[in-house]
């Protein structure tokens, strides 16, 4: 499980890094630096005798790539562990990414042969291959389908209540908040020691070589991001990035100036769509869940534990789904509402269960109220005026955030005034 724990004014906001979770070992699948590319993988082999992987990709597109990233899985247990000449990589959950450290062309209808080593003395074939690079299109991905864009909003607005106290996404935001993982940073909480932040920063670099002031922390972010690698521990320590300048102070001027703020945000952008928002709607569509509250209770939940897998196999058991057959809903009588309802409370289980996530359980009760509502669409305004002890019982503590109203088309104010009910 990934925490985060900070104060803002009287608001908790707790939430989670991405990288390795304790909840589950499902991959997140890959950062996408640049766009996809026009490609065609001619070889994929991995020799496990020779710990050695071969994959050839021909550029099929009509301009030629500068700086190309290459990104695959590899099977659970697995670590890439090697870095031919002029490459680097980072691995999130099973997803290996690699990035120039200098520029290589690959041009149009050339083929390039890019080799990689990992741990594992089985053979095996790398999955779900991605040849991306920033001459390949724009820099952003398009947005994930199944919400609308006043739904998206409103799903974003509120787990950016838990991560800051605020609707607004606080691209800005650096700091060490001293739970383990180093410094927490950006919208979604993106940390030095579990294996995310980096992959902002690998992506900001590819796409902005002057005037980048995050450029320099990539020798201690690597040392760090081998160490959280190598041991499967999150990384508390900063000293690797200290020595080379003020992380904070830098992070913020990156989002905070003119000419470089569309290229960070970005980037943050892409982690959060190809590691969270992504994969929470391939979540809800494998178990049959199609409401943009469910959608949006997925996308928090991993943003706030990194998986999903063991709030998912939980609903399913406590609904007679034990063979956790997909999708859940419509199989044996399973609703939506049911599904959502179970997934809730086990979550709000782990929350309350552990010492630091126990002041956080209130963020699992507003889906809970608009689930009992039947607000499913957003159709009217959202408040996250609800405790999950005006839900569950008066055992639950009161988590302090402050009190916000998002409208259907993602706006938002701060009430004067509010009644708590999970009604």
């Amino acid at each position: 499980m990934k925490r985060k724990l900070a104060w803002v004014g009287m608001g908790a906001a707790l939430a989670g890094c991405a990288g390795g979770g304790e909840l589950g070992d499902e991959s997140t699948g890959a950062l996408q630096q640049g766009a996809d590319c026009a490609y065609s993988v001619t070889t994929n082999t991995y020799n496990g005798p020779d710990y050695w992987g071969t994959i050839v990709f021909k550029n099929t597109g009509s301009a030629a790539m500068t700086s190309p990233t290459v990104a695959f899985t590899v099977p659970s247990g697995v670590t890439c562990d090697h870095d031919e000449a002029g490459w680097t990589h980072t691995q999130s959950g099973t997803t290996c990414t690699y990035s120039r450290t200098t520029g290589l062309t690959v041009g149009a209808g050339a083929s390039y042969t890019f080799y990689y080593s990992t741990t594992s003395s089985s053979s095996f074939t790398a999955g779900s291959v991605r040849i991306s690079d920033p001459s390949c299109g724009g820099t952003t991905p398009p947005p994930s389908t199944g919400l609308t864009t006043g739904q998206r909003k409103v799903a974003e607005g509120l787990t950016s209540i838990w991560e800051n106290d605020t609707p607004a996404l606080a691209y800005a935001y650096a700091e060490n908040i001293g739970d383990g993982r180093g410094y927490t940073n950006g919208r979604a909480g993106f940390c030095t020691g579990t294996g995310d932040a980096i992959q902002v920063i690998e992506c900001y670099r590819s796409l902005r070589a002057s005037g980048n002031l995050m450029s320099k922390y990539m020798p201690g972010l690597t040392t760090i991001n081998n160490r959280f690698l190598s041991t499967g521990q999150n990384q508390a320590g900063t000293s690797e990035l200290d020595s080379l300048g003020n992380w904070r102070s830098d992070w913020a001027a990156s989002y905070n100036n003119a000419t470089t703020q569309a290229d960070f945000k970005s980037c943050q952008d892409q982690v959060v769509e190809r590691l969270y928002f992504t994969p929470a709607l391939n979540e809800a569509k494998k178990w049959g869940l199609t409401s943009a509250l469910s959608k949006a209770a997925f996308y928090d939940a991993y943003i706030n534990h990194g998986s999903l897998s063991a709030f998912i196999k939980a609903a399913n058991n406590a609904l007679g789904n034990s063979a956790q057959v997909a999708p859940a809903v419509g199989t044996n009588g399973i609703t939506e509402s049911a599904f959502l309802q179970k997934f809730l409370e086990k979550r709000r289980d782990v929350l309350y269960a552990d010492s630091t996530w126990r002041e956080a359980v209130d963020r699992v009760a507003v889906y809970e109220k608009l689930r009992r509502q039947g607000n499913w669409s957003f159709s009217t305004a959202v408040r996250n005026d609800v405790r999950a002890r005006d839900c569950w019982g008066t055992t639950y503590p009161a988590s302090g955030y402050t009190v916000r109203q998002i409208n259907p088309d993602g706006t938002w104010s701060t009430p004067s005034s509010s009644t708590y009910s999970c009604n």
